[in-house]
């Protein structure tokens, strides 16, 4: 991902920490702004809509160019076991290709805004493609995610990350789910995302936590 355009820095409202722009900024520069905003991607929005939430200090940082923002998959691959399972959990450390997530927690100098969540099954590997299509216990099952201990999204249907497929949105990209209420995921915050389901499924299960990553530097 580039670095924030002056014009997405005053959108965002970062202008006004450095005190040269914000305020001060004419009504057609801020509406040139929004018009530069039009055609971004829809996690970038996410990220401007929320980037007042993050520490002073780092939009400080962003506003001097001494922050980056990066496109941020973070990635968990779990074996199907009983009719719960949990695919991000804090006893699991980082191994490549399997977690990028330490311990079920981000790094300690690392911000997510969460935008989406995309999940995918395999029905024979860990380390299969990822391609399959869901079994129909597996669609019917429910989603959770838990941070810090509190449960943020509670009984979610398995299927929603599969209506494009079903008449519906049919250009996303497959098995994603973008949240309509996307959440800022603070470092070393714990993260766990557990799936239930109806019956038991054999197969396996990669979900990405799809977003914008932003860091001091």
């Amino acid at each position: 991902m580039d670095d924030l355009t002056n014009d997405e820095i005053i959108l965002s409202g970062l202008g006004e920490i450095d005190g040269r722009r914000g305020r001060n900024a004419s009504h057609s520069r801020v509406r040139n702004a929004v018009k530069s905003e039009i055609g971004a991607s829809r996690f970038r929005r996410h990220f401007l809509d929320r980037v007042h939430k993050l520490p002073r200090s780092l939009q400080q940082d962003l506003v001097r160019g001494k922050a980056q923002i990066s496109d941020a998959p973070y990635y968990a691959t779990a074996e199907l076991k009983g009719t719960r399972s949990e695919l991000i959990k804090l006893s699991t450390s980082e191994k490549l290709g399997v977690t990028n997530i330490d311990n079920g927690k981000l790094n300690k100098d690392r911000y997510l805004t969460l935008s989406g969540i995309r999940l995918l099954f395999d029905k024979d590997s860990m380390d299969g493609r990822f391609i399959d299509q869901f079994p129909a216990d597996l669609l019917n099952g429910e989603w959770e995610l838990e941070l810090n201990g509190q449960k943020v999204f509670e009984k979610q249907p398995v299927r929603k990350f599969f209506d494009g497929f079903y008449g519906y949105n049919t250009v996303k990209p497959f098995g994603l789910y973008i949240l309509n209420n996307p959440k800022i995921i603070h470092p070393q915050t714990p993260i766990e995302f557990n799936i239930n389901l109806p019956n038991e499924v054999q197969g396996y299960l990669k979900i990405f936590l799809e977003g914008t990553s932003v860091y001091s530097f």
